[in-house]
């Protein structure tokens, strides 16, 4: 949609009287405002969006290492090459660490 340079330039027009017609500083410098916006409107309309790409960085995200896995350990080699385990009468030495 493209807005006519005279419909800007009039809207431009309506803020300097209402920025003239106010006594606060505050309403002042919203209207000055609504002018500066309007006149970048105009005159980046004239570039092609090519060449406003090419003046805008691209904003880099900074790298972020993924979390450690731990995956659990395979089998010992000493029970792979089939050693034997210490065995008590009582069972003790088994598998599990909660085996006393």
């Amino acid at each position: 949609m493209n807005i006519s340079y005279h419909t800007i330039l009039k809207k431009m027009e309506e803020k300097l009287i209402e920025a003239k017609s106010t006594n606060s500083n505050a309403h002042i410098r919203e209207h000055v405002q609504a002018i500066k916006t309007l006149c970048e409107v105009i005159l980046y309309d004239g570039q092609s969006e090519t060449s406003y790409q090419r003046t805008v960085q691209p904003k880099t995200i900074p790298y972020q290492s993924q979390p450690t896995v731990i995956t659990p350990t395979t089998p010992s080699t000493s029970s792979i090459l089939g050693e034997k385990r210490l065995e008590t009468d009582d069972g003790a030495n088994g598998d599990s660490i909660f085996d006393f």
